[in-house]
């Protein structure tokens, strides 16, 4: 009975189907990932994050700072770089298993319609300080199982006024286990720094529409596609990696 993202799959006709809503839909593609900062540590794989995709996980973040919140980036593998490109915010109540899946598969709908992009990865952000991966890390673990460098990016909102880059990576490694993301090997683009800092504080991020807001009135779009209209972070591209 929901509306379907961009005429992608619509939410009733999905839950109609027989799904195994234990594990996150499947990647079409499994390559290797990066992002708009550059993360080494991570077996010599960097993340480039676009200023859409960044602003957004933030700008979710900041509508729903009382509660915690959860969010998918997409992205494209180039050779050791993961181009993040878009972030689509899921919850700010409780992440159910069955949403999360059915909300996963229209991801991946979405992601088939335009060029080899993928689930790569999910943020969050905790209600009370920063927190750590271990509230999301089922999810996390999921996401992984299904690409060949999942990451997880915890939000510290507090960087945001000091222009600093404001997500805290975690990746997997091969054996699963979860490896910190070091500060040194970032890679930030200021230009993008300072206009989601701007965006913010125009309380743009008032905006935003996630997966819980679409469940609660299907004419909203939770991929956000205008909200970065006449703003400067609209004609922004991916940042360039040293």
């Amino acid at each position: 009975r929901f509306a379907s993202i961009n005429g992608g799959v619509n939410v009733g006709e999905t839950i109609s189907r027989n799904i195994d809503t234990s594990v996150v839909a499947p990647p079409r593609n499994r390559r290797k990932r990066n992002r708009m900062a550059a993360a080494g540590g991570s077996a010599g794989k960097s993340f480039a994050f676009h200023p859409k995709a960044y602003a957004k996980a933030l700008m979710h973040s900041c509508k729903h700072s009382a509660d915690n919140v959860v969010g998918i980036f997409i992205g494209t593998p180039t050779g050791k770089v993961m181009k993040v490109v878009d972030a689509i915010p899921l919850f700010h109540t409780h992440s159910l298993a069955p949403m999360l899946k059915i909300a996963c598969m229209m991801i991946e709908e979405y992601c088939r319609t335009l060029e080899d992009v993928e689930i790569v990865g999910i943020y969050h952000a905790c209600a009370h300080g920063i927190g750590d991966m271990s509230a999301v890390k089922v999810i996390a673990d999921k996401v992984a199982s299904n690409t060949t460098s999942g990451s997880v990016w915890t939000i510290d909102i507090a960087k945001v006024a000091q222009k600093q880059f404001a997500l805290k990576g975690m990746w997997q490694g091969k054996e699963g286990e979860w490896k910190p993301v070091s500060n040194e090997s970032i890679v930030s683009d200021d230009k993008a720094l300072e206009a989601t800092k701007n965006a913010i504080g125009e309380l743009k991020y008032l905006e935003i529409v996630d997966f819980d807001d679409h469940l609660t009135d299907a004419s909203l779009n939770w991929l956000n596609p205008t909200i970065f209209q006449k703003d400067p972070i609209d004609s922004m591209s991916m940042p360039a990696l040293l």
